[in-house]
């Protein structure tokens, strides 16, 4: 695809359009839903940019410039994204998913103008995937809970590696089968080597409870509630609560402190 200036230059009464598409796993949705964007917009002449927020962080970043030259702006997205950007500008807001079935439709609204104006720190714009989308209260839930299971992710994976592999150094090194059954039980740290692995790799379980409440609230409430949910998720993997402990732990953070931002707005 030409580049956004190239094709801005290209033909100046041609609709510009930019799409900004997130998933909460980063994986899989966010790049298929650019391609599909990319494509029905290709297919109806339009000019587009697509910024991608996936698992490696955002890609094909939209500029200042670009944003404000657009015509209209898809927001296709299930994960938290930088919205104060679009003040001003006509946004389209919607599901992933919809990036991906519903693309026609999406460029066909963009190309008609059919996206309200955005409003930069507004409570209707502030819940982008329930109150444009059409969902409710269920699949707000379910994007704040898969903001924190996609930051948790990188500690499971990465913690249960280096177990994986503190186990393997062991099982090239010492033959389970020679030990004395009591010994069995500390298989995984018996040579130094394997014994720092498990040690590293567990350090980075213990952080899997506290960094899915932390987000958890911070999806709900902003910055501000994330260290609340990080001490509430520690609090859980401390004590017998485990998992279900931090899901409660992130939630009543996150609302408790948009509690307290009510609570503060109201005084002198």
């Amino acid at each position: 695809m030409k580049d956004w200036q190239t094709q801005v230059n290209t033909k100046e009464n041609s609709t510009k359009i930019l799409a900004v598409t997130s998933c909460p796993t980063g994986i899989a949705h966010t790049y298929m839903a650019a391609e599909g964007l990319e494509t029905a917009a290709k297919a109806k002449g339009c000019f587009i940019k697509v910024e991608t927020r996936g698992s490696g962080g955002a890609k094909n970043v939209l500029t200042a410039k670009e944003i404000e030259e657009a015509d209209c702006i898809i927001v296709a997205a299930d994960a938290k994204v930088p919205m104060d950007r679009f003040a001003g500008k006509k946004v389209i807001e919607c599901q992933v998913s919809d990036g991906i079935s519903k693309a026609d439709q999406l460029i066909d609204r963009a190309i008609a103008g059919d996206a309200p104006i955005y409003k930069s720190g507004s409570e209707s714009s502030s819940n982008t995937e329930v109150s444009k989308s059409g969902k409710g209260i269920g699949h707000q839930i379910y994007t704040q809970l898969m903001n924190g299971v996609s930051h948790m992710l990188p500690f499971v994976v990465g913690g249960g590696i280096l177990i994986a592999i503190a186990f393997l150094i062991d099982g090239l090194n010492v033959d389970i089968n020679s030990l004395p059954a009591d010994q069995r039980i500390n298989f995984g740290t018996i040579t130094p080597m394997a014994a720092m692995f498990k040690s590293i790799g567990g350090t980075a379980f213990g952080f899997m409870l506290p960094v899915l409440a932390g987000y958890i609230a911070m999806a709900i409430a902003d910055r501000p509630a994330l260290a609340v949910g990080f001490v509430g998720g520690m609090i859980a993997a401390n004590g017998k609560s485990g998992f279900l402990g931090a899901l409660v732990a992130g939630f009543v953070a996150g609302y408790l402190i948009i509690g307290l931002r009510k609570l503060c707005d109201k005084l002198p």
